[in-house]
């Protein structure tokens, strides 16, 4: 089984920084950091699913978008 080392960790205050930046409207910046952060994984999971290369990426990139975009329920309400 391979094993391979992601990049340089993200340190969970520029992660959070750059996830609330990603959530506004002009945060196109901030979401590609993130993509460019998870792109290396992505290709390795992008091996394992059945079908064309280009497509497979581009799924996991719209569920990546997706996940980022997604506001956490309010609980203190």
């Amino acid at each position: 089984m391979e094993t391979q080392k992601l990049a340089i960790p993200l340190p969970d205050e520029q992660f959070v920084t750059l996830l609330e930046q990603a959530r506004r409207p002009d945060g196109q910046q901030a979401m590609l950091e993130l993509l460019n952060y998870y792109e290396p994984e992505m290709r390795q999971l992008s091996r394992y699913m059945h079908m064309a290369p280009e497509d497979a990426m581009q799924s996991l990139r719209l569920e990546l978008i997706e996940l980022l975009k997604e506001q956490p329920p309010n609980t203190y309400a």
